[in-house]
Order: C-alpha cells, then sequence, then structure tokens
C-alpha cells in the first residue's frame, strides 16, 4: 500500500518535471541565444551579438556602444543561460526519478 502511494509521488513528480523541461524549452526558443562582444575600432566601441549557427561562429552587429543600450538584450541572454541550467538540473532529476520508479 505504501509503495503505492510513493510510487504514484514518484510519478507525479516525474510529470511535473517534464512539464517544467517542456516549459523552459519553449522559452528558449523565443530568447536570444550568444554573447555581446564589444570591439573597439578607432575611437569608437561597437557592439555585436556572437552565437553559433551549426559550425559557424555569427556576429550580428547591432551598434555603437553609446547608442545601443544593450541591458535589455544582457538580461535576455542570462534569463536563456538560467533556463538552460535549470533545464540541466531537471534532466537529472528526471533519471533519478525514472530509477526510483523501476
Amino acid at each position: 500500500m505504501k509503495s503505492d502511494v510513493v510510487k504514484a509521488v514518484f510519478q507525479d513528480e516525474l510529470e511535473r518535471n517534464q512539464r517544467l523541461v517542456s516549459r523552459y524549452e519553449r522559452e528558449l526558443e523565443n530568447l536570444p541565444k550568444g554573447s555581446i562582444y564589444k570591439r573597439k575600432i578607432g575611437n569608437h566601441e561597437y557592439l555585436y551579438l556572437n552565437y553559433r549557427e551549426g559550425n559557424k561562429v555569427v556576429s550580428k552587429f547591432l551598434g555603437k556602444n553609446e547608442t545601443f543600450d544593450s541591458d535589455e538584450l544582457q538580461m535576455q541572454l542570462d534569463k536563456r543561460n538560467e533556463y538552460k541550467q535549470l533545464i540541466k538540473k531537471l534532466k537529472l532529476e528526471q533519471k533519478d526519478l525514472l530509477k526510483a520508479l523501476k
């Protein structure tokens, strides 16, 4: 009897965990990837967004450092990294939950 209750709790936790992973993965699709890179040319600093597309590194020009506000973009990049770390943690938990259910 007790074993059935414990299994049900583990199963519920596994399902919750899978829903969270799906939600975070959907959020990742809407967030920019990469990192902001500053390049100094002459007396001016220019901002670029560097990210990978397959095996290539792409540098997307953002604008002059003085005119482009990178705070919002950096917050989105930080949120993306946070979600990636959460997904990694949740997938490790999923492995443990699947072992416990066997």
